[in-house]
């Protein structure tokens, strides 16, 4: 299955693609948004395209943030 960048699905897999880099083994709420805020972070201030684009990103980062809450069952 290919993943389109931006898509939740993308937001999903980067955020424990960060975690993994990081050596986290298992995810607590607050390392969840800890990543969730870099990647916004970098979304705002470093990539460059049209500001829908932007909005978009951000919202499915938002939904990727909290599929990975809910899939862990972690409580904020």
């Amino acid at each position: 299955m290919k993943v389109v960048f931006g898509s939740i699905e993308y937001f999903e897999r980067e955020m424990l693609s960060f975690a993994k880099r990081k050596s986290l083994i298992t995810l607590s709420s607050n390392q969840v948004m800890e990543i969730y805020s870099e990647i916004k972070d970098e979304l705002m201030n470093d990539f460059i395209c049209d500001v829908e684009i932007k909005k978009e990103c951000v919202n499915n980062l938002n939904l990727a943030s909290d599929r990975l809450l809910n899939k862990y069952k972690i409580l904020l």
